[in-house]
C-alpha cells in the first residue's frame, strides 16, 4: 500500500524535519505513530497526504509514485477541519458534489455514513451545535463518503474526554472491520497507540526509532486490563524516554 524510500523533508530555512526515512505499510494495516512533540509526526502525515512534497526521496501508494494530493486519501486534522457555516449533512456531501455524481447517489452515500456513525440525529445541525465526539465522527464521515482507502488522522482524540475517547476508539475498530481501509493515526496517548495500532511506529527527531509489532494486543478490549498491555505501554514509555 505505502512504500517510502529515503525520504527527507526540510524547510526553506534549512531545518531538516524528516531524515532519510524509509517505511513500508501493507494494505488494510492499521498503524499508530507516536513520538515527542516536534519529532516530525504531523509532517510525515502531510507528506503522505500530498499536501507538501519531500525534499528528497520517493513515496509510492499502491505502486504509484505520489506526486500530489490523491482523491482516495482522506485526512482528519486535529481540529476536524469542518465548515462551521454548513450543516453536518452538507459537510459530508460537499466533497461529493464535484465528482459528477447524481443527487440520489450523493444522498444515499451521506445517509449511509450518517447511519453508520450514529449521527443521523444531528444531520441538520450546524457544527457549533454538536459535541466534540460528534464533530470527530463527522470529520471521519467526510473520508468515508469519498470511499477513501487510506485514512490519515492527526491526533483525532486529543480534545476528547476519556469516555468520548473510548467511544471514538471503538468506532475506529468497527470501521476497520467494515471498510477497505489502511490507516495511520498520530497520537500522544500511549494506551491509544497500543489499542489502535497493529504496528506502533515510534519517531524521534525525524527518523523512525522503532517499529513494534502489536498484533497481539490490537483492538482487544479485554487486553487493556492485562499485564501484557501494561508491559507494552511501559515499553513505549521507555522508547519515548518518559520514565
Amino acid at each position: 500500500m505505502i512504500k517510502i524510500e529515503n525520504m527527507t523533508f526540510q524547510y526553506k530555512q534549512g531545518q531538516e524535519v524528516i531524515k532519510s526515512l524509509s517505511f513500508n505499510l501493507s494494505r488494510n494495516e492499521q498503524v499508530t505513530l507516536i513520538g515527542k512533540s516536534g519529532c516530525g509526526k504531523t509532517t510525515l502525515l502531510y507528506l503522505l497526504a500530498g499536501i507538501i512534497k519531500p525534499t528528497e526521496g520517493v513515496m509510492f501508494i499502491n505502486d504509484n509514485p505520489l506526486t500530489g494530493m490523491r482523491r482516495k486519501t482522506g485526512i482528519v486534522f486535529q481540529n476536524g477541519g469542518l465548515f462551521p457555516w454548513k450543516t453536518v449533512y452538507n459537510n459530508l456531501s460537499i466533497g461529493l458534489k464535484g465528482m459528477g455524481l447524481k443527487k440520489q447517489e450523493i444522498h444515499e452515500r451521506v445517509e449511509q455514513v450518517l447511519h453508520e456513525l450514529n449521527i443521523t440525529h444531528v444531520a441538520d445541525h450546524y457544527i457549533k451545535e454538536i459535541s466534540g465526539g460528534e464533530k470527530q465522527r463527522v470529520a471521519i464521515g467526510r473520508v468515508l463518503v469519498m470511499e477513501s482507502d487510506l485514512l490519515l488522522l492527526d491526533e483525532p482524540s486529543s480534545s476528547l474526554d476519556a469516555m468520548t475517547k473510548e467511544t471514538f476508539q471503538r468506532t475506529m475498530l468497527k470501521l476497520y472491520d467494515s471498510h477497505d481501509l489502511t490507516s495511520i493515526i498520530v497520537t500522544h496517548d500511549i494506551e491509544e497507540a497500543v489499542y489502535l495500532g497493529q504496528k506502533i511506529v515510534v519517531m524521534d527527531e525525524g527518523v523512525i526509532k522503532k517499529v513494534i509489532d502489536n498484533t497481539d494486543l490490537y483492538g482487544n478490549q479485554n487486553a487493556r486490563q492485562s499485564l501484557s498491555f501494561y508491559k507494552r505501554c511501559i515499553e513505549l514509555r521507555k522508547e519515548l524516554e518518559i520514565i
